[in-house]
């Protein structure tokens, strides 16, 4: 299937792109798995937002130098393809289709829970509700769901800024430095179970065929949405746990609105639930989004026949992949109605730990094999190398390996 005949419209500037990657990130991190992840790092709660942080820009840096080489819709897949071979690429995809639907389920739960302090509405269908209406936004076009994907973000970001205004008078009064009760293994099993909110890096390089000057636009978007949300993950972490204390921010359904509700009394924490809904729906959104271009990329290099049928771009105006998205979203609502966040938060993350992993090798992998034409690359290129291979890609191995362990110690 030729790329030039069936290509995806670029529709999408910088800052487009960059509200996409801290919306990616955002939604999840802070309003879903604030609370479980408290539960396991304690009063250094904000240290486990910081481990997960650095250890996603290490992978976040790998994939801003891939998709300066190659802005291509497939993401991940394209990347293994290029350092390990179309048949890894093609195995891999498997995880990488998983990654996002499964975070997409894990996110209607967070939702379903944020839901529940307002209205008496079963679990199960604010779930399969939530998961359908985004569904629909992709079918839409990626443009329309940027819109939605922007107003969404100035409102998560406004209402994260609230919460850390409101309790700026409580910080300090906490021993921010109380190791938890299973030490250091609750820092690192925080930070694991954080981690699955990063990604948002795989959704944001999906949008490569979709965006204006991807080349120069998208590794910028990569770094920078990166640390934003490092500094909002931190300070919210700081704020969050000063006021309520870890213990009661580990039990309660909606944890930030439970903070608000301290501070500002029930129309506070109001505000906040509604705030919160923005914040999960636009990470299913974008998880839904980027899944279905993977798949769309995969049809198209493969030739793939059923798959490119299931992939046709259709529409009255903007094109989409009309039948992935509603398979995704069927998908992930299965999933999402197993109905426990950390369980399916931690088997999201076993996806997002090998596809990662899988990139980083393949990074390597393509330095080492293209090593005499690197002169010729004039887009980003990650720092400190020796030899060619970049540094900081093998302390991403590294960590995440690390990570991995913990997942598995979480899920047990």
């Amino acid at each position: 299937m030729s790329k030039n005949n069936n290509s995806l419209k670029r529709t999408l500037g910088f800052w487009d792109v960059l509200f996409f990657g801290i919306g990616g990130i955002i939604g999840a991190g802070i309003y879903a798995i604030i609370g479980e992840a408290a539960a396991l790092g304690g009063n250094l709660l904000w240290l486990s937002f910081l481990i997960a942080a650095v250890i996603a820009l290490l992978t976040g840096l790998t994939y801003a130098e891939f998709v300066s080489r190659f802005p291509d819709a497939g993401g991940s897949y394209e990347y293994i393809k290029q350092g390990m071979g179309e048949r890894t690429a093609l195995f891999m995809s498997f995880f990488m289709t998983f990654t996002g639907v499964v975070a997409a389920a894990a996110i209607a739960i967070s939702f379903a829970d944020y839901l529940g302090r307002l209205l008496d509405i079963p679990l199960r269908l604010t779930i399969t509700g939530i998961i359908a209406l985004m569904a629909l936004f992709n079918i839409v076009g990626a443009k329309y769901s940027s819109n939605f994907n922007r107003l969404a973000t100035v409102i998560t970001v406004l209402g994260l800024l609230l919460v850390i205004i409101v309790c700026i008078p409580d910080i300090g009064d906490t021993d921010l430095l109380k190791t938890p009760e299973e030490g250091i293994t609750g820092i690192f099993a925080g930070s694991a179970l954080i981690f699955f909110s990063y990604i948002g890096f795989e959704d944001l390089v999906k949008l490569a065929e979709e965006t204006k000057k991807p080349r120069k636009n998208l590794p910028k978007a990569i770094l920078l949405s990166g640390l934003i949300v490092l500094g909002i993950y931190v300070l919210i972490a700081i704020s969050a746990v000063s006021s309520l204390g870890a213990e009661r921010l580990a039990s309660s359904p909606g944890p930030l609105a439970a903070v608000i509700e301290k501070k500002l009394g029930k129309t506070g924490a109001i505000i906040l639930v509604v705030v919160a809904l923005f914040a999960t729906s636009k990470t299913i959104l974008s998880n839904i989004l980027g899944t279905s271009r993977l798949l769309f990329d995969v049809a198209r290099d493969t030739g793939i026949r059923w798959l490119e049928k299931f992939t046709t771009l259709e529409g009255m105006g903007e094109k989409t992949p009309n039948y992935a998205i509603v398979a995704i979203a069927l998908i992930a609502i299965g999933f999402g109605l197993i109905g426990n966040l950390k369980i399916v938060a931690s088997i999201s993350n076993i996806f997002i730990f090998i596809v990662f992993g899988m990139v980083n090798i393949a990074l390597i992998r393509y330095r080492y094999k293209n090593k005499n034409a690197e002169n010729s690359h004039r887009g980003f290129r990650i720092p400190l190398n020796i030899s060619n291979v970049p540094i900081p890609t093998i302390l991403a191995l590294g960590s995440l390996a690390g990570l991995m362990a913990y997942n598995i110690y979480n899920m047990l």
